[in-house]
């Protein structure tokens, strides 16, 4: 059965490799699944730990990643992965419960790209931001830096 991307006409993507970081298994396994369906190549991990070391099965080309009960930390581990060398640009889509609605601010703040979705999660949303990252970061980043900062006193330039 082929896979039709309705945006594009077809399936015209490169495999991408997806790291899948999430502590719980049901939804490890389920967010794992939306992105092996698109098409992805996903390595699934529950700790940062697991996450970095998928480093060492080939090149990687996004993080997807619930933070659960430890946004800071997840911030600060997604940190160390970009210190690795040639992933300092490492795209990264985190996922939060709506507790951690500061977490969007620090996620704009970082230097690559990182998005930031809370929970529930639409899969079509997820598959537009990760493909969004993947195929366009300069761009997001962008957006982000024009966003904001104002250009005229008393506007916010979108």
């Amino acid at each position: 059965m082929q896979k039709f991307d309705s945006a594009h006409g077809s399936d015209a993507r490169k495999q991408a490799s997806i790291i899948v970081i999430d502590p719980s298994p049901l939804s490890l396994i389920a967010t794992a699944g939306v992105m092996d369906y698109q098409g992805y190549a996903v390595v699934c991990a529950r700790t940062a730990q697991a996450g970095t070391e998928a480093f060492d099965m080939g090149p990687q080309d996004l993080v997807l990643w619930d933070v659960a009960d430890d946004a800071a930390g997840a911030l600060d581990d997604l940190a160390t992965m970009r210190q690795q060398k040639g992933y300092h640009e490492l795209p990264a889509v985190l996922i939060a419960d709506s507790m951690w609605a500061g977490l969007e601010k620090k996620a704009d703040s970082m230097d690559a790209a990182t998005r930031c979705l809370f929970k529930p999660i639409d899969p079509n949303s997820l598959i537009a931001v990760v493909h969004q990252l993947l195929y366009m970061p300069t761009l997001v980043k962008a957006h982000q830096k024009r966003g904001k900062r104002s250009s005229r006193p008393g506007w916010v330039s979108l």
